[in-house]
């Protein structure tokens, strides 16, 4: 309901090698992403994954505890920095829009590799690297008196099946996946980066490393920012503060989605760009004019990163994951270096004895865990 209610606009694209095998392509139809969250077959209407209803039962001590019932899939948003959001859509940049869809299309594959089945019983989870992924597209941010800010995000839905090597329809093991969250989050900012600075954009980087452009003046990104301003006042006015308020906050502060014309909408943002001095399209205009950045030899970034992410990860840890280590590698190479050539240079210094894989401590892990020849 969420993705086919509100705009019809809104049109989702499958992903995944499982989608394929499942012969999900191209856009999102309600009725498949009604089966696949049932566990189902969306062509044959067959039921996948065994659907447990949730019940209870008691225990020999007299507690009642209730089962876990089939859990549908899991929406991972992906969502572009605000002055990114602002370039795409105040601006008028389609080159951006689609640097964003590109960077969650890189970061959801490389997710992939690290998919497990949950096998059952005591027996290991198996690697399956395959899933079915929905994705939705979005542009405004919930409003706020009236105005929904420019929010250029993806919700990208993981169903709960994966396919092993038998040829089985099973659950997906959920620890992985929180576990590749981080990195996932990685591969996204760093691909974005990377295509922004190809695109003649000016960067920074701004809180938690996210690539803003450069180019606004606070004035105007608070402006459109109203969401967590909002948010602040509510907390502020009922004395509270910290991550847990907060979220509380957000949903009493919700305003309902508004049904609002993309003309309409379109013009809303122009109006605040223009009480703003025209931000958005002189950005614009500078980047098109300075064309691609000069990235003088992204593979020496790339490898100068994965060097300094070694040297943060195995400061405090003797064994750490794959993950991790590419991780804080993209982190530091945002926008000097494509996520593949991260990857690239990471293995070339494994085979080059940099990395020493280590015997899995965990029966079943996904990932590769390394330490350093020193260690």
């Amino acid at each position: 309901h969420f993705y086919y209610g509100e705009e019809e606009n809104v049109r989702g694209e499958w992903q995944g090698r499982l989608a394929a095998n499942l012969g999900l392509r191209g856009e999102v139809r309600a009725d498949d992403f009604a089966r696949m969250s049932e566990g189902k077959h969306p062509r044959t209407g067959e039921q996948l994954v065994e659907q447990r209803v949730p019940h209870e039962y008691k225990t020999a001590e007299g507690r009642t505890v209730k089962t876990m019932g089939h859990r549908a899939g899991w929406d991972a948003t992906f969502s572009a920095p605000k002055s990114v959001s602002l370039t795409a859509l105040a601006g008028g940049d389609e080159r951006v829009r689609e640097a964003h869809r590109e960077a969650v299309r890189v970061a959801v594959d490389k997710m992939e590799v690290y998919v497990q089945a949950r096998m059952g019983g005591n027996r290991p989870p198996e690697n399956t690297q395959n899933w079915a992924a929905a994705k939705f597209e979005h542009d405004t941010a919930r409003p706020v008196d009236g105005y929904p800010a420019p929010q250029l995000h993806t919700h990208v839905v993981f169903f709960n099946v994966t396919e092993t090597r038998e040829g089985e329809h099973r659950a997906i093991q959920p620890k992985e996946l929180y576990r590749s969250q981080q990195y996932g989050t990685a591969v996204y900012r760093a691909e974005l980066a990377w295509r922004l600075r190809e695109l003649g954009y000016d960067l920074q980087a701004g809180k938690n490393g996210a690539p803003e452009i450069k180019g606004y003046s606070r004035e105007y990104v608070e402006a459109n920012s109203p969401r967590s301003q909002q948010i602040q006042e509510h907390l502020k006015e009922a004395g509270l503060s910290g991550a847990g308020p907060a979220q509380i906050a957000a949903h009493r502060t919700r305003e309902e989605k508004l049904p609002l014309d993309r003309t309409d909408v379109k013009a809303l943002h122009r109006a605040v760009a223009e009480a703003h001095g025209n931000q958005p399209s002189r950005v614009v205009r500078e980047a098109r004019e300075r064309g691609p950045a000069e990235t003088h030899d992204p593979a020496r970034h790339a490898h100068a990163a994965v060097t300094y992410a070694r040297d943060k990860c195995f400061e405090r840890e003797a064994v750490v994951d794959q993950r991790d280590v590419l991780k804080e590698a993209l982190k530091h190479a945002s926008g000097k270096a494509p996520s593949e050539q991260v990857s690239k240079a990471f293995d070339e210094r494994v085979n080059r004895g940099d990395f020493v894989a280590v015997n899995r401590e965990r029966p079943g892990a996904p990932s590769a865990h390394y330490t350093t020849p020193a260690t």
